[in-house]
């Protein structure tokens, strides 16, 4: 499976293969022409540019999505631990609120904390 292409690397290349197919018209491909090589890189060319200016519209609302998303995160968090202590930890509410019932937890296990020839 091939890799993703940077688009803007493609048309970098594309941009001296072009300069160099121009200066030797003599140069040929059995299924590409200059012309059709001409045509395809203007597209890409105005692709690109199209997708920078929308880009540049999409960074404020990205900004604020981002803002937004990290307020009702920390909101989220105070709530869900408001509801542990109002409904109790092992109430339905705190569970659908996101929470792990404490009847459902695992039981903490304990770690060996001695190197492999200590533990003879």
């Amino acid at each position: 499976m091939a890799t993703k292409l940077n688009a803007e690397t493609v048309k970098k290349d594309s941009e001296n293969i072009l300069e160099v197919w121009t200066e030797n018209p003599d140069f040929k491909m059995k299924d590409v022409t200059l012309e059709d090589f001409g045509k395809d890189f203007d597209t890409l060319d105005k692709t690109l540019k199209a997708i920078a200016v929308i880009e540049l519209k999409l960074t404020p609302l990205r900004n604020t999505r981002d803002d937004l998303a990290k307020k009702l995160n920390e909101v989220n968090t105070r709530a869900r631990s408001g509801m542990k202590g109002f409904f109790g930890p092992n109430s339905s509410q705190y569970e659908q609120a996101g929470g792990t019932r404490a009847s459902e937890r695992k039981a903490p296990t304990r770690k060996n904390n001695k190197k492999p020839d200590e533990q003879k």
